[in-house]
């Protein structure tokens, strides 16, 4: 018995081993700053119920290092649904929720995390960022026309653009420009290179940019390389670079520091590469961009000194040396993140920051030192600034137009390089597109209706909503296709394509039908349409998937609990109908569940022949159409839910009107229902 008993121990103590492995595991990739390794080995412990509780915030953390920011969102919210979950888990959530436009909850979950951290001053201060963009902010417009530069973006990172000799040049980590098998695994991408291409058309790098290649080989080592800055006069290059294995030490891992290099040209060719005189082994210096006059360098830095996680610091040259860094200060550094200046000719600092009132993640600020102080940064604002990552701003000679760096959903892949120009104001009359939303059974207008207008086309969602007489509104600019869908709290939403075949200026357009949207009631009674099955069968037919994804949706949108009822006509015996119909209820259910809908809040009832909605009984001639009225499938509101399981069930009065989404930021098949 005592040997029996040591070997169950034993195997209890191996089986416990076993499951922490794949967690250890991982928490050594991420001490090594691998991501990349980590996700692939928390994605799986994730899904096993014995580790998902360790596995979903540390999956969650690698998401949010790695700038991936919808997987971080979407991992998030279930991390914090674990229980004990940290307060940590809630800040980070709330920056996810806030850099994809969902300033509502985000303002909750900072505000969450103030009361869980009361010490930290963070969650009311960005609770207030989230307030700035919903109230005064909410309209706010820069004067720039923007663009995705399409032939110079890879599906990988490119940022960082800087003006060289004519050319645009920029920092990429697409794997074909890093060499074949090297990949960085906190990304899990290649390593960065200096790049540069020219514009088709001398001078326009508004128009389209050619081909990109090196810009020249020296400046590309075996890891990172960039971005780059450059003289005014285009003989002296300073750049961003990495090294591994020259680093300081954390814990038992080395971190790789960033340093900056410089080189100078002579009679047309580069000379040799040297060290910055700031380089340090225990900090990083880097993203350098020199002044107009060439005489002061700014520079991003953690080193000792400053006034939060990275800040911009100067230097000025003095002589052939440069002088002692300078911190910017409080009034341009936070307790967070500044990054990528970048000085015009005008004397403006442009440079990039998570610590000041943004729209969410990186945002873009400019700021001018008048008078020996630096002016308050003011925020550029939509459309150069997302609620995403927006970051590295430069100007082209002439300072009109230029290019940055984001990482917005519509681009190309990870960071991307957008055009932008000063807008030019063109008086034009607008064209609108007007419907009408009513409650189907009272058929009365209903005010206050959130409607998303979608153009699959750009992926653009606009929101919009119903006033007292139950209209919505939007301007249009060109000809396209729409997917509109109203929702309003305890109605079922509708939702209709339409499509606009010209655009005439200072006219207006009607939808093709109105919206209507059914009441949600306790004990109410909805007809699924066309849900058939084989004679004698219960089994879920291909053709009645797509009405019962109707009802997963409906579900997913409202918080209900409901009875699936299936009804049989009276052909047949009345406890064979029973039997039946309580089989092809019970199927329909498992479909429901098995498209991630609580079980709890779904139950299946077979009515058999009980409730038929004509005279069709035993032994009355009925046509097979009426007798097809009775076979139908119908579900019941039982009751409202708050389960824990649904914790993000959607909610669209927490959207403002007239705010702009992107298709992505919206649950999977949002639209999928538009007929």
């Amino acid at each position: 018995m005592k040997k029996y008993l040591l070997m169950l121990t034993i195997g209890i103590l191996f089986q416990v081993l076993m499951s922490c492995q794949p967690i250890y595991k991982a928490q050594k990739q991420m001490d090594k700053y691998n991501y990349a390794g980590a996700i692939v080995t928390l994605k799986k412990a994730a899904d096993r119920e014995k580790t998902q509780n360790v596995a979903l915030p540390l999956l969650a953390e690698c998401y949010r290092l790695q700038h991936d920011i919808l997987n971080a969102k979407a991992t998030y919210a279930q991390a914090v649904a674990v229980p004990g979950a940290k307060p940590d888990c809630f800040y980070h959530y709330a920056q996810a929720l806030q850099a994809t436009g969902n300033y509502i909850k985000a303002r909750e979950m900072y505000q969450k995390y103030a009361q869980m951290n009361p010490s930290d001053p963070k969650g009311l201060l960005f609770a207030a960022h989230c307030d700035s963009v919903l109230g005064p902010w909410k309209d706010k417009k820069s004067a720039y026309e923007v663009k995705l530069a399409n032939s110079i973006n890879t599906t990988e990172s490119d940022f960082g653009p800087a003006f060289y000799d004519g050319k645009l040049v920029f920092a990429s980590d697409f794997t074909n420009n890093a060499g074949e098998g090297k990949k960085y695994g906190w990304t899990g991408h290649g390593y960065l290179n200096i790049m540069k291409s020219e514009p088709r058309v001398a001078g326009d790098f508004w128009g389209e940019m050619g081909k990109t290649s090196d810009l020249e080989s020296k400046f590309n080592q075996p890891y990172h390389d960039g971005p780059a800055s450059f003289s005014p006069d285009g003989n002296t290059i300073y750049f961003t670079r990495s090294f591994f294995g020259k680093a300081k030490r954390e814990g038992n891992y080395k971190t790789n520091l960033l340093k900056i290099y410089y080189a100078t040209k002579t009679e047309g060719k580069w000379g040799e590469i040297s060290p910055f005189a700031l380089n340090s082994k225990d900090f990083s210096v880097g993203h350098p961009s020199l002044s107009a006059d060439g005489q002061t360098l700014y520079f991003v830095s953690d080193m000792p000194g400053g006034q939060g996680e990275t800040d911009i610091w100067m230097c000025k040259r003095e002589g052939d040396q440069w002088a002692p860094a300078i911190n910017l200060g409080k009034t341009v550094n936070t307790s967070e993140n500044e990054m990528f200046p970048s000085m015009q000719g005008d004397g403006i600092l442009y440079f990039t920051s998570d610590g000041l009132p943004g729209y969410g993640a990186l945002d873009i600020f400019k700021t001018k030192n008048e008078n020996g102080a630096w002016t308050t940064p003011e925020n550029l604002h939509p459309p150069v600034n997302s609620s995403f990552d927006d970051f590295a701003i430069a100007f082209a000679p002439g300072d009109k137009n230029g290019f940055f760096s984001s990482n917005r959903p519509e681009g190309m892949g990870s960071d991307d390089i957008y055009a932008f120009r000063v807008a030019e104001p063109v008086p034009v009359m607008p064209t609108y597109i007007t419907g009408l939303v009513r409650d189907k059974t009272t058929m009365q207008p209903l005010a206050g209706a959130t409607v998303f207008l979608y153009n699959p086309s750009s992926g653009n969602v606009r929101v919009l909503k119903t006033g007292a007489d139950g209209m919505y509104k939007a301007e249009v600019n060109k000809p396209t296709d729409f997917l509109v869908k109203a929702m309003m709290p305890d109605y079922i939403a509708d939702c209709s394509p339409f499509a606009i075949a010209e655009v005439k200026p200072g006219t207006t357009s009607s939808a093709p039908r109105d919206l209507l949207l059914e009441k949600l009631a306790i004990n109410k009674t909805f007809t699924i349409e066309n849900i058939y099955y084989d004679f004698d069968k219960y089994n879920i037919r291909n053709d009645a998937r797509t009405e019962l994804d109707k009802l997963v949706q409906i579900m997913n949108e409202n918080p209900v609990n409901v009875e699936l009822g299936s009804h049989t006509d009276s052909r047949g015996s009345t406890a064979y109908n029973d039997k039946l119909s309580q089989r092809r209820a019970e199927s329909a259910v498992k479909y429901i569940i098995s498209s991630n809908i609580d079980k709890t809040r779904i139950i299946a009832k077979g009515y058999g022949e009980q409730q038929l909605v004509n005279k069709c009984a035993d032994g009355v001639i009925c046509s097979p159409a009426e007798h097809q009225a009775n076979r139908r499938t119908e579900f019941k509101v039982t009751g409202l839910t708050i389960s824990v399981s649904v914790p993000d069930q959607f909610d669209p009065s927490i959207y403002s009107e007239g705010q702009d989404l992107y298709a992505k930021m919206l649950p999977v098949d949002f639209f999928g229902n538009c007929k």
